[in-house]
Formats: structure tokens, C-alpha cells, sequence
């Protein structure tokens, strides 16, 4: 079943940028586009037709159509017919003498700076990279103090794109799966995103319809004079080559409530292929729930967990001497730590797949834990140990062997992760699942995750350091029958005993920092539960 965006959001949309008082100038638009296909600083892309592709001059086109067209997948635009939404309030179209389907040379013309006031590229031979200040000059000339709003933006680029779901999706999973979309389409990094959008699509949600926005309706929200009429036609949709639609296996994998992160699948398939892999990311952002969930996996014939920290020593990973006493005295003897005992069993089970979790990763010295040893993370290498521990004198780790550390990286306390370490573990970064909050905990009528994206982005223009968020765990009860269900007056403890402390310790006791993050009220720690029941609603309530 294909949904579209509704006529209503597209409409709303077109008012919004008509209103927003961005620069005129198509550039904010036109690099857009560059961070869609990829131009950074580094890596050049060329806009001219001679130099592309039939599959490539297509797929800009389409980008094209989906930034500024004026007509739909039905119609054939000749003059006219394109427009980006920085110019709505002045009705200014974008290189009205030309064509749809000769627009790309003229792009390079503009950015070539024959009709732009502010250069952000650098071209060489024809090929574009951004200009180390590109984001000043953004800042300076284009958004001039504001951002623009991801929800309207999101509902003019996909005006037009069918999205496929196996069963009619509410407003919060139409959402989910367009924001996931518009991520994806930008390649726009998470400091760049930061800057350039306003994040308002848990708030200003986008609404599913079983029909979109005709060409025609969409035109008809604009008062063009007789010299600006654009140039359509009607045409065969499957001849025309300005069609957008999301898939339904691409929907389906959008919709899980990962947020962003990888679906535990994903994390297994990781660990398979690369044997050893850390997991990263704030505290609470569900790294343990990983760990739980591989170490049940049904491909494990035995897990172990340890955790290192600063007591921790090769002594108990690898091995120790110790005095032992029996009938013959007491003597000096060795034991096997627990990577080395672990590693022993696998070897005597080689049918058998092992997985060793390390928590805490970089809580321990690591240098120090491992010792010679660290080179056996190589695979297929033989390391000499400075003794034999229980008869063992050699180490290697065997094939079935997999390793999956955790590590935080809000902790301010430990040092930076040993590059030995990081030469031979692939890592998966970690980040706050906003989706499973709103979707999986009930808190009365508050929607969870977009409290704690709000508290995160405060932490971020707060304390200025993005490692000082907060991951999902901070709000999630534990599970009852009726699933994820908070107590208020549990979760006003949870609130004041867990999280309250953690920003008092993040910002360092300042009070007027931890008031910015959760409004003054909530900053004193609030007892009675009706009393914080409406100072919370106060603050978060939407």
C-alpha cells in the first residue's frame, strides 16, 4: 500500500518557506544538493552533463525535480518549471529559459558564480569541493541566525514520493520512516545537521494519505504572473523519469524502533564478519541490552562477561602465580586467567562458537591487562607468554572465538582507547533510541522520546560537548505485564536519584546550567508527586 504526504503538510510547507525570510539566492538549495551527491571538502563532484552519465545526468535530474519541481511524476515540464523554496515569497524561478532536462549545465553555471553573490565551492577542472569556511558563509548569508525547520522541508522533498507499508501506518510511524528518509537523502553529517536544521518532526509530525499533491494543486498555491507560468504538460508516468518512491523492504527496515542505531541483527552480522567488535556510546544508550542479546544468541554455545577496571590486571585475564598448600607444603604454583581459561576451552571445542565480552572496556589499562598478548588479536598469530600458566605457554585465539567489548564514551575518567585496541576491533557507534521512548514507554500522555531529545539538545547548547547526552535507559521502567508502564511516582524518582545527578555531575554542580537542561522547578528536586506531575508537564508538556 503507497502512502504520500499529505496535501495539508505539503501546504503548510510551501506557507512556511514563504514566510521563513531565507536569502533568495538558490545557493542554500544548491548545496543541498552538492551534500546529496556528496561533495565535501574532499571529495569533488562535477554538475556537467558531458561528464556524466545517462544513470548519474538521470538521478541528478531527479534530485533536481524533488528540491524545486513545480509539476509531478504525470507531467512534463518544459520552461518554468522549477522553483526552490528559498524564493516562494518572491516568486523567483530557477533559470526560467531552460528546460527540465538541460538544467544540469545550467547549475554549474551558478555555481560557477555567474549568478551568485556568495561562493562556497572551489572548482577545479570542472569539479566541486566546499570551501574549508562553507558553513560561515552558510550561516553568515543564507540562514542569518535561524535554522530551517526539518519537518517543512521534509514535506516539500517528498511532496511527491510514494512510500510503501504493508498496512496503513499512524502518524508517528510515517514520521519515523520520513525522517529516517530525509536523513539518508542529505548525507548530511551529525555537526552539519546540528547547525543547519531545526529537528521539529517529533513535534510537527507528518501526516500519511492514501493520495498526494497533484502538480496542478501544488501550482495552484502560488500567484504566478502571465510572464511565470510554468510550462507543463501532460505525459505517461512510465516514461517519465521524475518518480520517487521508497520501497517497501527499505520502509519496513525504517519503521523497526532502532532509532539510529543497527537492529541486533545487524550487531550479529558485524560481529560474525570482523570476530571482534566494541561497542560505543553514552551511558544508557543500550549497550548491555547488545551484549544480553548476543550472549543469548542460539550461535553461542558459551558466553562470559567481565568487566575491567582499575584494579583489573593481566593476572586475572591471562594468568598469575600463586601460592598453593596441600600435603606437600606450600608451594609456588600458576593459574590461568579468565581470557586464557576461555580461550583453552574453545580450543579443546573447535565445533563450538565462543563469545568473551569485555565491559567497560577502557576502564582498565589496557596495555598493562593484555600484556604481550595483545598481539594474538590478530588471528592466526602465536604469542610466546613470559611463562606457562597451567601447562600453557602459547596463545592464540581459534576461529571460534568472537570478543565484543563495551565502552562509554561520556566517561571524562579514563583515557583515550589503546590504538592497538582500535586497529583490531571493529566499532559500532551507539546513539539515544528516541523511537523506542515514544513508541514502547507510557508515562500518562508524555511522549518520552521527544522529552528526552529535548534534554539532549538542551545538554548539547548547554555544556557544549554532544558525549554529555543522555541514552534511553534513563527512562525506560522495568518491564510488567502491561509492558514499559511508568508510576509517576516512581519515575519522579527515577528522575531525581538518577538523572538529576548525572547533569548536576555533567555540568559540575552548576545550578544554572542543570535549570537550562530541565527548567528551574524540576532543577530543585521536587518531592511531592503532584507537585512534580505539573512542573514536568509545565516544562515538557507539548
Amino acid at each position: 500500500m503507497k502512502y504520500y504526504v499529505s496535501k495539508e503538510n505539503v501546504v503548510e510547507s510551501i506557507d512556511y518557506f514563504k514566510n521563513a525570510g531565507f536569502d533568495s539566492d538558490d545557493m542554500l538549495f544548491l548545496f543541498l544538493l552538492s551534500k546529496h551527491f556528496g561533495v565535501t571538502g574532499s571529495c569533488p563532484v562535477t554538475y556537467l552533463v558531458g561528464k556524466l552519465s545517462d544513470v548519474k545526468k538521470k538521478e541528478y535530474l531527479q534530485s533536481m525535480w524533488m528540491l524545486a519541481g513545480l509539476f509531478d511524476s504525470t507531467e512534463i515540464c518544459g520552461k518554468k518549471g522549477l522553483m526552490f523554496p528559498t524564493a516562494f515569497s518572491r516568486m523567483s524561478l530557477y533559470q526560467p529559459g531552460t528546460q527540465f532536462s538541460g538544467v544540469l549545465g545550467r547549475i554549474k553555471d551558478t555555481i560557477e558564480k555567474k549568478n551568485i553573490n556568495v561562493p562556497i565551492y572551489n572548482d577545479a577542472e570542472s569539479m566541486l569541493t566546499l570551501k574549508s569556511n562553507y558553513r560561515d558563509l552558510i550561516q553568515e548569508n543564507y540562514l542569518k541566525g535561524n535554522k530551517i525547520s526539518l519537518s517543512r522541508l521534509t514535506a516539500w522533498v517528498f511532496r511527491f514520493t510514494s512510500f510503501e507499508f504493508e498496512t496503513e501506518p499512524n502518524e508517528k510511524q510515517f514520521t519515523r520512516v520520513i525522517e529516517k528518509t530525509i536523513r539518508k537523502f542529505f548525507k548530511i553529517t551529525k555537526n552539519d545537521f546540528l547547525w543547519l536544521f531545526e529537528n521539529d518532526l517529533p513535534t510537527l509530525r507528518i501526516t500519511p494519505s492514501s493520495s498526494g499533491i497533484t502538480g496542478e494543486e501544488l501550482r495552484n498555491n502560488f500567484a504566478f504572473d502571465d510572464s511565470k507560468i510554468p510550462e507543463i504538460e501532460a505525459a505517461s508516468e512510465d516514461t517519465n523519469p521524475q518518480t520517487s518512491n521508497i520501497e517497501k523492504e527499505v520502509v519496513q527496515r525504517y519503521l523497526a524502533l532502532n532509532g539510529d542505531n543497527p537492529s541486533d541483527n545487524d550487531i550479529f552480522d558485524i560481529l560474525i564478519s570482523k570476530k571482534q567488535i566494541v561497542l560505543t556510546g553514552v551511558p544508557g544508550v543500550g549497550k548491555s541490552r547488545y551484549t544480553q542479546v548476543l550472549c543469548g544468541h542460539g550461535f553461542f554455545k558459551k558466553a562470559k562477561t567481565i568487566q575491567f577496571h582499575a584494579s583489573y590486571a593481566y593476572e586475572d585475564f591471562i594468568g598469575a602465580e600463586i601460592l598453593k598448600t596441600d600435603m606437600d607444603g606450600t608451594y609456588v604454583t600458576t593459574r590461568q586467567g579468565a581470557f586464557l581459561s576461555f580461550i583453552v576451552e574453545a580450543k579443546n571445542h573447535p565445533n563450538d562458537n565462543y563469545l568473551f565480552v569485555i565491559d567497560e572496556l577502557n576502564r582498565g589499562n589496557i596495555a598493562e591487562i593484555f600484556g604481550e598478548t595483545i598481539l594474538a588479536l590478530d588471528r592466526n598469530y602465536t604469542v610466546e607468554l613470559s611463562r606457562e600458566y597451567e601447562g600453557v605457554s602459547k596463545i592464540s585465539i581459534p576461529e571460534n572465538v568472537y570478543i565484543v567489548g563495551t565502552m562509554n564514551t561520556s566517561d571524562r575518567n579514563i583515557a583515550f582507547l589503546d590504538l592497538a585496541i582500535r586497529r583490531r576491533f571493529a566499532f559500532v557507534s551507539l546513539v539515544p533510541n528516541y523511537d523506542f521512548l515514544s513508541e514502547e514507554v507510557a508515562l500518562d500522555e508524555f511522549d518520552l522520546g521527544n522529552i528526552l531529545r529535548v534534554i539532549n539538545q538542551r545538554i548539547v547548547d548547554t555544556l557544549k560537548d554532544p558525549e554529555l547526552i543522555l541514552g534511553q535507559s534513563y527512562f525506560i521502567p522495568p518491564k510488567s505485564e502491561e509492558g514499559y508502564v511508568w508510576d509517576f511516582n516512581k519515575f519522579k524518582n527515577q528522575f531525581n536519584f538518577v538523572l538529576l545527578p548525572t547533569l548536576k555531575e555533567y555540568s559540575f554542580n552548576e545550578s544554572s546550567a542543570v535549570n537550562s537542561i530541565i527548567g528551574e522547578n524540576l532543577g530543585d528536586g521536587i518531592q511531592e508527586t503532584d507537585e512534580f506531575k505539573a512542573a514536568f508537564a509545565a516544562e515538557f508538556a507539548s
